[in-house]
């Protein structure tokens, strides 16, 4: 009993406060239904976005024409982008090959049938061996089936969907989530229903693209600069110096898939902050991100693929201005360069 009940009562507080929604999925299926019928979504940054995905991906009326598999980094991509045609932005933050296997299934699955564009972001850490994400396997089972379909890697090379259960034991048992949870009593963020755009806050728009607060878009250049040294000195993903076997092989998979399919794939190198860039460059450690790029040069050739973006904004038309930090194009810029590149 000694050891029971103060286990029972901080899960209980953990569990009903749970300020970072890590704990419960309830809230997900209301948004779901209000994001289907047009309305948009304001709110806390923190949401398990793979789950909304999947159930906003099965609550779809239709096979989008166009398909975005990606990471933040393309998360604020919108149907502005595309007129005339119908549009879904499937980008989750921290996205693995995994979470798209999991996606492309879920939609092939929905419509019978796969959309006619699809957008792949090919972040540059996902062709190294620092990038750990977990997350994925929260869809692990759509994941693993369109693995299977492709038939590419054996099962034996992934892990159970317990390395992602017993996070969330720890979670709610946590003595640290419980002081959070105390200290945000009443104070938790809530998500709300909007009829319009409210530019203060996260949005998710009805088309899968969110939206971060103008504050955060339109900090100072001082300020994002330093994002952009701090990205660098904080995130370890980028330090890798050589590709990956087992990445590449997922990636290519998924591009074969495709093709084979006769989806027109639209491959997305996004670039970095001049100053993240720099410090990348300079630093052996990180050698990877360059070979991750002539590697998809050279795979977009061979494939016939079309390629756009890449490691450096001075071929892109782009500059330092254009970033809110160290990896993350300002919205408008995403959807500018997306435009401009796809006229041509």
């Amino acid at each position: 009993m000694i050891l029971i009940l103060p286990l029972i009562l901080i899960g209980s507080v953990n569990f009903y406060i749970d300020p970072d929604y890590s704990l419960r999925n309830n809230y997900i299926s209301p948004l779901v239904a209000s994001l289907v019928e047009g309305k948009l979504i304001a709110g806390p940054v923190n949401v398990n976005s793979r789950l909304l995905k999947k159930e906003w991906i099965e609550q779809l009326p239709l096979t989008p024409d166009i398909l975005v598999l990606g990471s933040s980094r393309t998360l604020a991509l919108s149907q502005e982008v595309f007129s005339g045609r119908s549009f879904f932005n499937a980008s989750v933050t921290n996205c693995t090959f995994q979470d798209m296997y999991a996606f492309l299934n879920l939609v092939e699955k929905k419509g019978k049938d796969l959309p006619d564009t699809i957008i792949v972001c090919a972040d540059q850490w996902l062709f190294g061996n620092s990038f750990t994400e977990k997350r994925w396997l929260e869809n692990r089972s759509e994941a693993i089936e369109m693995i299977q379909k492709v038939g590419i890697i054996p099962l034996k090379k992934f892990p159970s969907k317990w390395n992602i259960d017993k996070e969330w034991i720890k979670e709610l048992f946590s003595v640290r989530y419980l002081f959070r949870s105390v200290r945000s009593m009443g104070k938790v963020e809530k998500f709300e229903v909007c009829q319009s755009f409210q530019p203060d806050k996260m949005m998710f728009l009805p088309d899968g693209s969110r939206s971060v607060p103008q504050r955060v878009i339109n900090a100072p250049e001082k300020e994002i600069s330093e994002n952009a040294r701090n990205y660098f000195n904080a995130s370890k993903d980028e330090y890798f110096t050589e590709l990956d076997k087992f990445q590449c092989t997922l990636f290519e998979g998924l591009i074969k898939y495709l093709n084979a399919n006769h989806c027109k794939i639209i491959l997305f190198i996004p670039p970095y902050h001049p100053e993240t860039l720099r410090l990348l460059e300079q630093s052996n450690q990180t050698s990877g991100v360059m070979k991750a790029e002539i590697y998809l040069q050279i795979f977009a050739q061979t494939y016939n693929l079309e390629l756009i973006g890449g490691n450096h904004t001075d071929s892109l038309n782009l500059s330092a201005i254009d970033f809110y930090d160290g990896v993350h194009l300002k919205p408008e810029s995403l959807n500018r360069y997306f435009k401009s590149n796809l006229e041509n």
